[in-house]
C-alpha cells in the first residue's frame, strides 16, 4: 500500500524535526502506542495496540531513522509484528517551512499480512489517514506548547 501526505505543524522546521523524532513525544502522541523506547543510534523498539475494523491486536516490533538530515529530512522504517498480523514499512519524511510553521511531507510502502490484511485495502487507507490525522493534530498541539 502506497503512504503519501502532507500535515502542518506549528513550529519552525528544526523545532518539527526534533518533536518528530523525539521518542517521548511520538509516544505521547502516536495513536496506540504504548511503549517507544531507544534502543540504539536511531533504532527504537515499539509496542501498539490497534486494529482495523474487526482485526485488533497488540504489535511489536522497531522503527530505524536513517539518512537524517536536520531538519529537511529522515527515512523511516517499521517492521511490527503481532498475532493478528505484520506490518513493514519504508518511507521518507522532508520538512519545508511554511511561514511561520512547517510543511511536513510523507511518502512510503507499507506491506500488511495475516488476518490483518484480509479487512480489505479501503479499510486500510482509510485507517491510516485516521491515525496520520490524529498523530499531527497531537504533534502540532506539541509544537504550539511552550518550548
Amino acid at each position: 500500500m502506497k503512504f503519501t501526505g502532507t500535515h502542518s505543524v506549528g513550529a519552525i522546521p528544526d523545532r518539527a524535526f526534533d518533536l518528530l523524532t523525539d521518542p517521548e513525544v511520538l509516544a505521547r502522541c502516536m495513536p496506540g502506542c504504548e511503549t517507544l523506547e531507544q534502543v540504539g543510534d536511531g533504532v527504537y523498539t515499539i509496542g501498539v495496540s490497534a486494529g482495523i475494523g474487526p482485526i485488533r491486536g497488540k504489535y511489536a516490533g522497531r522503527v530505524v531513522l536513517s539518512d537524517l538530515h536536520p531538519p529537511e529530512r529522515y527515512t523511516m522504517s517499521v517492521d511490527i509484528k503481532g498475532t493478528t498480523g505484520f506490518v513493514k514499512g519504508q518511507g521518507g519524511v522532508a520538512l519545508t517551512s511554511e511561514g511561520e510553521g512547517t510543511q511536513v511531507t510523507f511518502d512510503g510502502d507499507v506491506q500488511i499480512g495475516g488476518p490483518l490484511a484480509a479487512v480489505g485495502q479501503r479499510l486500510h487507507a482509510s485507517a491510516a489517514r485516521l491515525m496520520t490525522r490524529q498523530l499531527f493534530s497531537a504533534i502540532d498541539a506539541e509544537a504550539r506548547a511552550a518550548p
